[in-house]
């Protein structure tokens, strides 16, 4: 279902996804170590094969650790610390997704041609897997980068299926529940897992639009999810 939002108070989005240079500041300054991130599952310690944190950091993955490629194998709470100290904040998916389309209403930012992706974003038919040096490709209109490919991009909200919703539901007086903010804010409703926009190098052109949403638990990681930040409106 669309929903009309309205985003009235200006933001500043970060121009790339955040990248492994100003992942490595973070932690340098804060000596960030994510044990406390981690999934709770017990199982699961620090530095085992099933830590998923900072893998290609640590020569567990085939992801790019250069200083220009994005950050990758960072769960929703890592980002979450990085903004923290960075007096940063994740987008809500309003406001990922207004800065993504930079004022275009096409599937892609670049209008509705899927042949011409290559020019602007990662994905699988490159034939190349893994996740690429940030603002390699055509910006959108507003400068920014990446919005599409590379990276899967945590944002704020938890994430709720509203096709799910709407279909299921059989009374009306919920309905308002399941309906997002149209003030442009996160929407915050208790669920398990957090949303993602944009695609990756994983995945193929036609997941990789300016209205794809994808979701998973906030411990998660993955070889082809990342971040990207905003200054918050009262910075």
């Amino acid at each position: 279902k669309k929903v009309q939002v309205t985003i009235g108070v200006p933001f500043y989005m970060g121009k790339t996804e955040v990248t492994n240079a100003q992942f490595h500041k973070f932690i340098e300054a804060t000596g960030y170590d994510g044990n406390d991130d981690r999934c709770p599952d017990p199982d699961v310690a620090p530095d085992s094969e099933n830590d998923l944190y900072l893998r290609h950091w640590h020569g567990k993955s085939i992801m790019p650790s250069g200083d220009d490629h994005p950050v990758v194998w960072v769960n929703w709470k890592n980002t979450k610390a990085f903004c923290k100290w960075a007096g940063l904040a994740l987008p809500s998916e309003a406001q990922w997704e207004y800065a993504c389309r930079a004022g275009t209403t096409t599937p892609y930012y670049f209008g509705e041609d899927q042949d011409e992706f290559a020019g602007y974003g990662w994905s699988n038919t490159s034939k190349e897997f893994h996740a690429h040096s940030v603002a390699s490709k055509l910006p959108n209109d507003w400068g920014l980068y990446d919005m599409l490919g590379n990276v899967w991009e945590w944002v704020e909200d938890d994430y709720v299926s509203d096709e799910f919703i709407y279909q299921h539901l059989e009374v009306e007086a919920l309905l308002p529940f399941s309906k997002p903010p149209t003030d442009g804010s996160a929407r915050l409703a208790d669920k398990l897992t957090k949303a993602l926009r944009g695609g990756s190098w994983h995945t193929h052109e036609v997941v990789c639009r300016s209205s794809t949403r994808y979701n998973l638990g906030p411990f998660n990681a993955a070889a082809d999810i990342g971040f990207c930040v905003m200054l918050p409106p009262d910075n």
